[in-house]
């Protein structure tokens, strides 16, 4: 009919790039759906960090602010998403400096493993396995806690976040081998930190320095 408002535009089909350029233009609805689509990973990688449900949700708030505020400074040459998660870990490593840690709480599956913000099922597993599961995320949160913060960027993205090391280096900047040093040094301070838990020959943890 004629005589009705035109609908809203849907952009629920529109890539990450459209949209985040859409954003650094202004368009309101462009940046909203984003956060519709990742507030969950935003969330997800800022509870990794943090170790509590408030820090995190603190997080994910000044992450999302911050985004918004910066995402004209977007390049489309890199992953916006793997930008976008850089910036919430940074953010979440930033806000750890600024406050004592409080008391960590098992990882909410609610929010792990998701990519466009509805709530997925929990895997059903053995209670003893969920049990040290959780302990063992308990240590390697506590853990990060004697990594610089790149170190600690690189370790997240890479082992939180499935990111290859050359989309590490894309977004941070730097070489290939660059990330291999910071996460080779990461790996090792998480081996004097964990002891039993550090895994044996992880290709990841080999001398990149020749």
């Amino acid at each position: 009919m004629s005589d009705m408002n035109p609908a809203r535009p849907d952009s629920s089909g529109t890539d990450d790039t459209a949209l985040a350029l859409a954003a650094g233009r202004g368009d309101v609805a462009a940046f909203e759906e984003i956060v519709r689509r990742y507030q969950g990973r935003v969330y997800a990688t800022a509870y990794r960090v943090t170790g509590n449900r408030e820090d995190a949700l603190d997080v994910t708030q000044d992450a999302l602010v911050k985004a918004y505020q910066k995402i004209g400074t977007w390049a489309p040459t890199g992953n916006f998403l793997s930008w976008l998660l850089r910036l919430t870990t940074n953010q979440a490593i930033d806000h750890l400096r600024r406050r004592n840690r409080r008391k960590q709480e098992p990882l909410d599956e609610a929010f792990v493993g998701q990519t466009e913000g509805a709530a997925v099922e929990p895997t059903v597993d053995s209670t003893e396995s969920v049990v040290r599961g959780r302990e063992i995320d308990a240590r390697v949160r506590g853990a990060l806690g004697a990594l610089s913060k790149m170190q600690r960027t690189v370790f997240v993205l890479r082992h939180f976040e499935e990111f290859s090391l050359a989309e590490i280096a894309e977004e941070l900047g730097c070489t290939v081998g660059s990330v291999k040093v910071h996460l080779f040094r990461a790996l090792k301070k998480l081996r004097v930190e964990l002891g039993d838990l550090a895994p044996d020959n992880n290709p990841d943890e080999q001398d990149p320095i020749p």
